[in-house]
């Protein structure tokens, strides 16, 4: 069985209009498998290239999926309930509606990717028999819900699929309207995942240039009202790697959920940027914390840190782990 499902019920759709298997691998050209500007979803589903990279799955994986899964854990961390290795059917479809963005986060590179891949009216007019048979929709960006195409595609879908599944991930860097509260109540929106990398305003805004903490931190509060699932997004790097616990902890605190997310890339904002020493402290603490947090999302942030650092031969290090270990197989369990 193939250790990443995505290929077989999955398609990703970039701003410049080229369709990967996720996002994990697009700007490679070695995973293109079409265009929506020239084809339909349905005809990039079963064409060769897709078809081609299933087999794969099935047997050797390619190498650039092999790399992800050692250094992101990619395989974990997009693995839906709903897919199935032998039920091959496109079933969720993660779209970045564009490039553009209203922040320009220190660690972000999407805002210089291709964009206007969804401004032709191809995609629009020939995919409404896939898009009615979709079980989700992820919508990224740049900031999706300052896209001209968030209401369309909501426009779209809604009126002939009411029971697809809507996740967005937004930076909540905006005025919330009434108009954008109307579309959120169209669709079946399961999760709002919204970026918050610290609670110390002057932190939060270096990450997050041209930002405001206070107008995120009152748009949390407001959106909680209306949303039923939010999700906490933090890019753990070094400028924040000493507050995992406690944005991990406020996020309990007013019922959200947690997801935590080791930035590898730019090395320059990284934790591996950092001094080994000072890393196997923060590993440590972190560990020592988590035994009473008792996090699945922190476990799974230290099992990433961990495959990425140079401190699997530390034996202190390797002994926190394995407590963590077993400490999980009780949670997970």
């Amino acid at each position: 069985m193939s250790t990443c499902l995505v290929p077989f019920n999955q398609l990703y759709i970039h701003s410049s209009g080229e369709v990967y298997p996720c996002s994990f691998v697009q700007n490679n050209p070695d995973f293109i498998l079409g265009h929506i500007q020239e084809k339909s979803l349905k005809e990039i589903w079963n064409s060769t290239a897709a078809r081609k990279l299933r087999e794969d799955h099935q047997g050797i994986l390619p190498t650039a999926c092999k790399n992800n899964q050692q250094s992101f854990l990619c395989h974990k961390v997009i693995t839906r309930s709903g897919f199935n290795q032998t039920d091959i059917k496109l079933k969720r479809l993660d779209i970045m509606l564009d490039s553009a963005c209203n922040l320009t986060c220190i660690m972000c590179t999407n805002i210089y990717d291709r964009t206007g891949g969804l401004k032709s009216d191809y995609f629009w007019n020939n995919n409404a028999e896939t898009l009615a048979n979709l079980q989700e929709i992820e919508l990224v960006g740049g900031e999706p819900l300052i896209s001209p195409h968030f209401e369309r595609i909501v426009n779209l879908v809604s009126p002939i699929n009411s029971k697809c599944e809507w996740r967005i991930t937004t930076n909540a860097h905006f005025q919330i309207t009434e108009k954008l509260l109307i579309n959120f109540q169209k669709i079946n929106l399961q999760s709002l995942s919204i970026s918050l990398d610290s609670l110390v305003p002057g932190v939060f805004e270096k990450i997050r240039q041209r930002s405001q903490f206070d107008l995120v931190f009152d748009n949390i509060q407001k959106l909680k009202r209306s949303i039923p699932k939010i999700e906490i997004n933090m890019v753990v790097q070094a400028m924040n790697a000493n507050e995992v616990t406690d944005l991990y902890q406020w996020t309990k605190e007013q019922g959200f959920h947690f997801y935590p997310i080791l930035l590898l890339y730019p090395q320059d904002h990284s934790i591996l940027n950092r001094s080994k020493k000072e890393n196997r402290e923060w590993l440590l603490k972190l560990m020592k914390e988590n035994e009473f947090l008792n996090s699945k999302e922190i476990f799974f942030l230290i099992k990433k840190a961990l495959g990425n650092l140079d401190l699997q031969r530390d034996p202190e290090v390797l002994e926190a782990y394995l407590d963590q270990l077993k400490l999980m197989e009780k949670i997970i369990a």
